[in-house]
């Protein structure tokens, strides 16, 4: 039986639509004769050197990098402004009232404008992390010792809420021993 060849990384990156070869070629002959639009290039170079590791430590990394200069108080939230809009202060004030922190639980709202991201440790900070999207379709990850453990969606911002709070202490208080 002949051993099979292990095909190189960037031919088994999924989400990279490569096509055949000879495809590939067709098109590169094709972008060179007709030039590439503003778009195209801008998005040609923003992605040309993409390392897939390095985004997934980035993207693994974001939590901890921001839970680091945390400066709430247990019991209290801090806010994050992403500088490209305001969410509804109401919206923002019934996320608050409809998960009330544990008493040894920091919150942290990251304000988008048109969504809001909420994470919610307890201590020691970042050992137990809610991540909670509130977007159209809210989601939440539940990180232990930055590990994924659970992820959840659910079908409204009003949904999510009526479910995490009473289920908020559970996540962020470790179990009793026993």
């Amino acid at each position: 039986m002949a051993e099979e060849k292990t095909p190189p990384p960037e031919e088994v990156k999924w989400w990279i639509d490569r096509g055949p070869v000879k495809q590939r070629e067709k098109e590169r002959e094709k972008e060179s004769q007709i030039g590439r639009g503003i778009i195209e290039r801008w998005a040609y170079e923003l992605l040309k050197d993409y390392r897939q590791e390095q985004a997934l430590r980035n993207i693994v990394d974001i939590n901890p990098r921001m839970l680091k200069d945390l400066s709430a108080q247990p019991g209290e939230w801090g806010y994050i402004s992403l500088s490209v809009g305001s969410y509804p202060a109401n919206g923002l004030a019934k996320i608050k009232n409809s998960l009330p922190l544990p008493s040894n639980g920091r919150g942290v709202i990251i304000d988008a404008g048109y969504s809001v991201r909420v994470v919610i440790t307890g201590e020691p900070i970042g050992e137990r992390l809610l991540d909670i999207n509130f977007t159209e379709a809210p989601s939440v990850d539940y990180w232990v010792g930055n590990e994924l453990v659970e992820e959840r969606l659910y079908s409204s911002v009003d949904d999510a809420l009526k479910k995490l709070r009473g289920a908020l202490p559970g996540y962020i208080n470790p179990p009793e021993p026993g």
